[in-house]
């Protein structure tokens, strides 16, 4: 169950579900000794609405952690003038 955000520097608590976003990671799961093979089960993981614009939740080496997106900056705007920008 959900409880809080996968950020573990937030404190956020989930509430609902239309509040951050939620990740659906499959994770390996040892089964019994008897099958002796190993099978998939599927965890969830919430980052709040101030985490999840900035982190994504990943998997890796068998651990879950959260990893900050590249964000993309906006160009400026391009000057429409003929004339040259004078520079210092």
């Amino acid at each position: 169950m959900l409880s809080k955000c996968a950020n573990p520097a937030c404190l956020a608590r989930f509430h609902y579900l239309h509040q951050g976003r939620i990740f659906k990671i499959e994770m390996a799961a040892v089964a019994s000794d008897a099958a002796n093979s190993s099978t998939r089960r599927i965890e969830h993981f919430w980052l709040c609405e101030r985490c999840s614009p900035i982190l994504t939740v990943v998997q890796e080496n068998g651990a879950v952690t959260t990893r900050t997106l590249r964000l993309e900056l906006k160009a400026a705007p391009q000057e429409k003038s003929d004339t040259k920008r004078r520079v210092a």
